[in-house]
């Protein structure tokens, strides 16, 4: 899984999106959205948080989730905190730990924003 946003603060406009693709790169699915409220941090978590949730949906049960935002990778892993409770995303936050003790494997990790051109292509 691949998810990325995009962000323009001019217009207060936002777009977010995942694919997923086996670990021979084909595809299997993508999911994408737009909003006019948050900002960049809150629109990357988002993304995240939907492409989990499809990955789930479809049955996937071991997954690999590259992002390019290392602010979100640094929110989602790791235990909970007491500090995590005054981030302005927690709900966000404390959605997608949640998520991750589902019944399945989720790997979550920061990549270079040219390794995840796909899902960028996909939101812009």
């Amino acid at each position: 899984l691949n998810v990325d946003r995009s962000w323009l603060k001019q217009q207060q406009a936002m777009g977010r999106g995942g694919v997923i693709r086996d670990a021979a790169g084909r595809w299997k699915g993508g999911c994408s959205a737009g909003s006019r409220e948050g900002d960049a941090l809150c629109t990357e978590l988002l993304a995240l948080e939907e492409g989990l949730l499809l990955c789930w949906e479809e049955g996937f049960r071991h997954i690999v989730c590259e992002l390019d935002c290392l602010g979100a990778v640094q929110a989602v892993r790791g235990s909970w905190r007491v500090q995590d409770n005054l981030h302005k995303h927690r709900d966000i936050i404390w959605r997608v730990k949640d998520m991750r003790t589902w019944n399945w494997v989720v790997e979550i990790s920061w990549v270079p924003r040219e390794c995840n051109s796909v899902a960028y292509n996909l939101v812009c």
